[in-house]
């Protein structure tokens, strides 16, 4: 029998590397001319149509569910903290350097922390603050930021920290909330709730901006790394992680968006970034090490 416990941190972890993988391929996209609004449109229609479809599939196995209406809305309206992330986070690469905006979205790692303690009234444990420590500190060697040497745009830096908050929110949310629903079905939940943000707020682009076969292939793409994989990981499994250890491992996205656009983008990585990776690596590893030999003791 497995022990779901033991193998959660693993695919918690995973799914934060796919979380990696979406800035690369946003970036090759942009420079077949692929436009922001229609490709983060027809990404989360594609999570959501993937989704769907596997949900009728499994409509057998889905009638039991206990749920009720304003189980269901408050589900959706959690899943727009993900299209807030998104457009957060496009809009602040416009006006500051994408290492930054890496730098300020990795903030949700002690953000999510800080919201997970209040809303479970629990302290966050010492180990917990020392890899949160440990991660900032790996965050900015990978991320190149030693030392600035340019003037950034503040409301560049407030976009992309509001990214930040975004994105602790979608952490503490998909481990909080409707946990007696089927995990793929509040996935799917979730990703309609950011579908909806996606089309009201780009709607104008929308409207404007021609959708090529291109834009259409790239959401779907962007689609299964940036939502359909991680956000059933962390539906999954995040409910079976010990408070603050979720937003650590999400931390491994920097490394991995780093490590995959040297392979598709062939970016150069200097040794103080890689010195980065193994920091944040180093820290996603210890409390989890640590917590399963307290187990065995």
């Amino acid at each position: 029998m497995i022990n779901v416990k033991k193998i959660a941190p693993l695919f918690v972890g995973l799914g934060a590397v796919s979380f990696g993988i979406p800035a690369s391929l946003f970036k090759i996209a942009r420079q077949q001319g692929v436009v922001n609004g229609p490709l983060l449109f027809w990404s989360f229609l594609s999570a959501v149509v993937i989704l769907g479809v596997i949900q009728i599939f499994r409509r057998a196995r889905l009638r039991n569910q206990q749920t009720n209406w304003k189980q269901i809305g408050l589900v959706i309206a959690a899943g727009t903290a993900s299209g807030f992330t998104n457009t957060f986070y496009i809009q602040a690469l416009k006006l500051i350097p994408v290492a930054v905006a890496a730098v300020m979205l990795m903030q949700a790692v002690w953000l999510s922390t800080l919201l997970g303690a209040v809303i479970h009234h629990r302290r966050p444990s010492r180990l917990q603050v020392v890899s949160i420590v440990l991660v900032l500190i790996g965050t900015i060697l990978a991320a190149g930021l030693f030392p600035i040497t340019q003037a950034l745009s503040p409301w560049g830096l407030i976009l992309s920290f509001l990214a930040a908050c975004s994105y602790a929110c979608t952490m503490q949310f998909t481990a909080s909330l409707g946990n007696n629903l089927d995990p793929l079905s509040k996935t799917w939940l979730l990703c309609l709730g950011a579908f909806i943000l996606i089309a009201i707020v780009w709607s104008p682009q929308l409207v404007t901006a021609p959708t090529t076969p291109a834009t259409v292939g790239w959401g779907v793409l962007i689609a299964l790394f940036s939502m359909v994989f991680p956000l059933v990981m962390y539906s999954l499994f995040m409910p079976y992680l010990e408070l603050g250890i979720g937003p650590i491992l999400s931390s491994l996205e920097l490394p991995a968006s780093i490590v995959v656009a040297f392979v598709l983008l062939d970016e150069t990585i200097d040794w103080v970034q890689m010195v980065g990776v193994v920091v944040i690596i180093t820290a996603v590893i210890l409390p989890n090490v640590l917590n399963m030999r307290r187990v065995r003791l």
